[in-house]
């Protein structure tokens, strides 16, 4: 829980991702606390700190052309180029489009990413009570209660008329459902089972929120202050993007992203039957971006 009595559902003004993958936006949206695209939202965030500090210094050197280094290309069902900004160490997996020349990509990208941090400074500049959430690399031991404090500090020092409270998960493998280790302050840690693994234990990238989701539900609110309007074009975006992500922008990337996909699953599934080299990370689903 948070800081409330037992069985109490605390409510804020705004919730959003702090990383360090996907899979906190996907659960935010999922239990209804997150209505539009924010900038950690698709990212893969270095650590919970390190957003704190983008969010304090206004964003600086967020995406600077000179910064980026294309470290990877994935024509596996999203066909992206894979930026990491070595200066601040967040990864851009969902956004270079192998089908735009990489100058005209990194223009559309930059503007995307300007609208979504104006959109989540505009929204934390009216808020009174936020709630961050982030959750922990796997790989990574999780991170101190006096960290966390700090990381709590860096956003409320930048915005000092809201109130911040923290949900950091990181991973407890076995475990059944959410449980919380430590509530004081406004900082609450929580563990959970959230990698997810390939038959025959082999992990993936990917992490599955079901536990995250569910804990979020029980525990915390975010009215929906949309009008009926807004909400038919949220509702509409998403459907005009599912359209896009399987039958594309033109006839030969729908080709690209329907045979890809095909032929990275049954790659995925043979090389898994076979126990043979286990097969790359999935990292086909596409984000939405709502409204753009």
């Amino acid at each position: 829980m948070g800081q409330g009595a037992v069985g109490e559902v605390k409510t804020y003004d705004i919730a959003f991702s702090c990383g360090f993958s996907c899979g906190i936006t996907q659960a935010l949206r999922e239990v209804g606390m997150q209505f539009t695209s924010f900038p950690f939202d698709w990212t893969a965030t270095p650590s919970f700190p390190k957003a704190a500090r983008m969010v304090a210094t206004d964003f600086a050197h967020w995406m600077d052309r000179d910064d980026l280094e294309l470290i990877d290309v994935r024509h596996s069902g999203i066909n992206k180029r894979i930026y990491l900004n070595r200066r601040t160490g967040f990864g851009f997996i969902h956004d270079f489009s192998l089908f735009v020349e990489p100058e005209a990509a990194y223009a559309a990208e930059s503007a995307k990413y300007a609208r979504r941090i104006e959109r989540l400074k505009k929204a934390l500049s009216s808020a009174k009570r936020v709630l961050a959430v982030g959750v922990e690399w796997p790989i990574l031991p999780p991170l101190t209660v006096a960290t966390l404090a700090e990381t709590k500090r860096m956003f409320e020092t930048r915005y000092k008329n809201a109130s911040f409270d923290i949900v950091y998960f990181h991973a407890v493998d076995g475990a059944t459902e959410a449980k919380v280790e430590s509530d004081a302050n406004g900082v609450t840690v929580v563990g959970c089972e959230y990698r997810k693994y390939l038959p025959g234990g082999v992990l993936h990238h990917e992490i599955d929120n079901a536990q995250i989701a569910a804990y979020l539900r029980a525990n915390f609110a975010v009215p929906d202050t949309r009008s009926t309007e807004a909400k038919a074009r949220y509702e509409a975006e998403w459907k005009r993007q599912d359209a896009a992500r399987w039958h594309g922008r033109n006839a030969f990337e729908a080709f690209v992203n329907r045979t890809a996909f095909r032929q990275y699953r049954k790659l995925e599934k043979f090389l898994v039957r076979k126990g043979l080299v286990p097969p790359e990370p999935q990292y086909w689903i596409v984000p939405r971006d709502e409204p753009r």
